[in-house]
């Protein structure tokens, strides 16, 4: 279709992706941390984390991200192939916006289980033409089974 005409098949909203898993390690907090140029000591030393009230050392706020890019099945290809399906050309997606609501914190050990969910699908027009936001939402729960945090994110499907 020409650009600007096709718009994301709707029938996909509610659509579930196949379970996210991810097992959260110290390394992997420390090298988040590192890569944010944060030095906080809650993300690096324990003994810091433990006279701040927590067990371990705890997780930056931006580190649910690592649970689709790295949740045990290739969740980010998993994305790109539904959004095809969908009826995107993969190469014009954009990261819109990502937020984040905690129910906890994340330390090491934490057993991460979580499903992505296409909660709605809108059509924009901008200065360059008309965009489809999608927009995303992952339920992320402990090992214990209790909610940790819910993940919000859109994505910008440029036509």
């Amino acid at each position: 279709p020409p650009r600007g005409t096709a718009m994301l098949d709707q029938s996909y909203i509610g659509k579930r992706l196949p379970l996210i898993r991810y097992q959260v390690d110290a390394s992997k907090i420390r090298e988040l941390a590192m890569a944010l140029g944060d030095d906080n000591p809650l993300f690096h030393d324990k003994t810091a984390a433990q006279a701040a009230g927590d067990l371990d050392i705890v997780a930056p706020l931006t580190f649910p991200s690592l649970f689709r890019f790295w949740g045990g099945s290739a969740v980010g290809s998993e994305t790109r192939a539904l959004l095809q399906e969908m009826g995107a050309n993969v190469l014009r997606i954009l990261h819109g916006e990502e937020e984040y609501e905690y129910f906890g914190t994340l330390h090491p050990g934490d057993d991460i289980s979580g499903e992505l969910e296409i909660v709605s699908i809108d059509r924009k027009e901008g200065s360059s033409g008309a965009m489809d936001m999608v927009r995303t939402q992952a339920i992320y729960r402990k090992q214990t089974g209790d909610v940790v945090a819910i993940a919000r994110a859109t994505m910008v499907v440029r036509w």
